[in-house]
Order: C-alpha cells, then sequence, then structure tokens
C-alpha cells in the first residue's frame, strides 16, 4: 500500500514542479538600469582622468566608447521528488525526498567603439563653439570656470593658448585673462552679469552678448578691460547698462574672434596640473618659473598663476581612500581626492562639452577644423 500511495504522491507534483522550472524573462530594470548607468559614468570619469595623465607625460591618448548594451536575464524555480523502495527479504522501507531551488543569471553584452576618423576630429579636434560655452552658463556654471578651461582667447586677450598642447618651455601670462574672467564671476554671483547667445540669422554664427550695470566697482573695472583690449565686437552704453557683444567669428582680415578650445586642448591644458612621483621627473618636460607649494586640490608649481585653483590631481603609492576618481598609471595612483570640489566639477564639465560635441557629430555639423594660432 505504501508503495502505490507514494507513486501517487510523485504523480501528482510532477506536473506542479515542472511548470515551476519554467524561466521567467522578467528582468528587475529599475536596478539594472541604475547600476549599469553609475558604472558607465564612473569608467568615463576614470578614462577622462587617465588621458589628462597621459598627456602629462606626452603618452598617446585613446578614447573608448560604449555603443549599445544589451543584457539578458534568465530566472526560474526548479525541484524534484525521490522515492527510495526497499524490495528486499527484510522490513519494507520507504523514503520520500524532495529537492527546492530558484535559480536568476544575468548576461550583459556591450559592444565598445574606439573613436578614430571623423568622430575623433569632431570630438577631441574641433574647438567647442563659444555659443555652446555660454549656453552652460546660462545653466548655473561658474562662467569663470568655463572661460579659464574652455575659451583659448577673447579678442587680444589671450588664454594661455601655447598650454593647449605639449608643455611650454616658457609659462604663458594670461594675467589678464583670468582678470577678466574673475570679473565676470563676481557680477555673476552678485546677479548683475546677463550673457546671452542670440541666433538671429539662421545663416550667421550666433551671438554671444554681455551685459552689466554701470556705476559698481567691478563694473567699470571689466568695462575697462574689454576697452583696452579690444574684447568685443560692439560696445555700448545705454539706460545704464554696458553690454558688449563677443565676436565668435572673424568678418574680416585680422579680427580676433572669441575662440573656444578643443575638448583634446582643454586636456592637455589641465594636464599641467597632474602632480607627479619625483622619480617621474625625467619622464616629463619640465615646468619652469616661481613655483608655489601644491596642496591635493590645486595644480602642482608655476601652473597655479595659469591654472588656478579649478583643477588639481595628486598621485599615491597606494589606491587612496579618500579619492572621487582614481586610475593606475606607470606604478602609481593618480587621482582627484573627494574632498577638491572645483576639480571634480571641471572633470564634469569635460564630460559634457564631450558628450556635447558626440552629438555634434551625429549631426553632422561642421566647423573649421584646423585654426593655426587659435
Amino acid at each position: 500500500m505504501k508503495f502505490w500511495t507514494a507513486l501517487a504522491l510523485a504523480a501528482a507534483l510532477a506536473p506542479m514542479l515542472g511548470a515551476c522550472a519554467t524561466p521567467r524573462t522578467t528582468a528587475p530594470v529599475s536596478q539594472d538600469m541604475l547600476a549599469y548607468s553609475n558604472e558607465i559614468a564612473t569608467a568615463q570619469q576614470r578614462q577622462l582622468l587617465l588621458n589628462i595623465v597621459k598627456l602629462r607625460y606626452n603618452d598617446p591618448v585613446s578614447f573608448v566608447e560604449v555603443q549599445t548594451l544589451t543584457t539578458e536575464d534568465f530566472s526560474g524555480r526548479s525541484g524534484g521528488i525521490a522515492t527510495a523502495l526497499g524490495l528486499d527479504d527484510g522490513p519494507f522501507n520507504e523514503v520520500l525526498a524532495g529537492d527546492f531551488g530558484m535559480q536568476r543569471s544575468q548576461t550583459p553584452t556591450a559592444v565598445y567603439n574606439v573613436l578614430r576618423g571623423g568622430a575623433y576630429a569632431q570630438q577631441l579636434l574641433q574647438p567647442v563653439s563659444p555659443e555652446s560655452i555660454f549656453l552652460l552658463s546660462q545653466s548655473g556654471w561658474s562662467v569663470e570656470r568655463l572661460m579659464l578651461c574652455c575659451v583659448a582667447r577673447i579678442g587680444d586677450v589671450d588664454n594661455a593658448r601655447s598650454a593647449a598642447g605639449p608643455t611650454p618651455e616658457i609659462l604663458p601670462d594670461n594675467s589678464a585673462f583670468r582678470e577678466l574672467a574673475r570679473l565676470m564671476r563676481r557680477l555673476q554671483l552678485s546677479g548683475d552679469l546677463l550673457v546671452q547667445v542670440m541666433n538671429d540669422d539662421e545663416d550667421k554664427a550666433a551671438r554671444v552678448v554681455v551685459t552689466w550695470h554701470t556705476g559698481s566697482e567691478d563694473g567699470e573695472a571689466l568695462a575697462r578691460l574689454f576697452k583696452d583690449h579690444s574684447a568685443a565686437a560692439e560696445f555700448t552704453v545705454e539706460d545704464g547698462l554696458y553690454s558688449a557683444e563677443l565676436a565668435t567669428r572673424s568678418t574680416r582680415k585680422g579680427d580676433s574672434p572669441l575662440r573656444g578650445r578643443s575638448v583634446l586642448g582643454m586636456m592637455a591644458t589641465l594636464s599641467h596640473a597632474v602632480d607627479i612621483p619625483p622619480e617621474h621627473s625625467d619622464l616629463v618636460i619640465p615646468l619652469n618659473g616661481p613655483a608655489r607649494a601644491p596642496t591635493p586640490c590645486t595644480p602642482v608649481g608655476v601652473w597655479t598663476h595659469v591654472i588656478g585653483d579649478y583643477f588639481g590631481v595628486s598621485w599615491s603609492r597606494e589606491m587612496p581612500a579618500t579619492a572621487s576618481v582614481a586610475v593606475p598609471y606607470r606604478g602609481v595612483w593618480f587621482y582627484i581626492d573627494d574632498t577638491c570640489k572645483s576639480a571634480k566639477s571641471t572633470l564634469d564639465l569635460i564630460g559634457h562639452l564631450y558628450a556635447l560635441q558626440a552629438g555634434l557629430s551625429d549631426t553632422g555639423k561642421r566647423d573649421t577644423l584646423l585654426l593655426i594660432g587659435g
């Protein structure tokens, strides 16, 4: 009797267990999106930092992008029943055993794209348009950070254009440009500076117009800089307001328009703020000039006079516990400390501009690619 009872129970449970083993393809979308989004953002920041460090050593850089990312999820339940019957001459024995389990697996597939050719030229070598740079100021970004990082010159006010490549032998002087950027930032913080990007005619370049009130000490100092350095294509005073239109394109021979840096030029400039171990001094171009003691959040040595305090990269023998982003290179760790708010913001800004240039590449928009002396 026991034999037939066990056999009947196994037969009754078999369909149920078979149904439990059916895979379910519903994936936890919210959890996956958060995880992959965080990992991709971290990887992008580490790639930017690594390439900035490579430029400090005059090593070749490369960029790899995630073109597509797909995942395949499998989840299901499994189980079974086993019976053991004793059929020898001894007492009748029967054992009924069950086995149940849960399974879940995920197989992500990423397709990478190495940046090269036209995409490389557009995203890294093409100067970022002044309109794009100053539109970010209308989104809350510091106009001083945007100018020091992203603008090569305004009129004849130069922003250390020689720094946007291999380390120059002579420390560039951008004191007038830094003063211009500082005054604009002070007026921005007081709410007195308005930067507008206008496109009145689709056939012509957009205009960047800066306005502020007359009378304040900072406002008058900014007006003098614009006049003394021919930094504006048009400069007017009306109803107690200064208005400076910045030329984004040359209209005749000899003009010096507002010119943005390329993303690669921005990164090359920032690379001079990378501190290195003493034993690596023979591997890099020396930085000549009056030095200042570096701190974890400011550039090393003489480049404090050029870059200011908006970027700095430190190094460590071991993986730093306080790093916001860190990469290993040449036997040490290079990192931006989590307390360095300005450096983190600048790296984030470069990431935004890199993505912006990628969007322009996708739309097929092109501009002057090679600008000698620009």
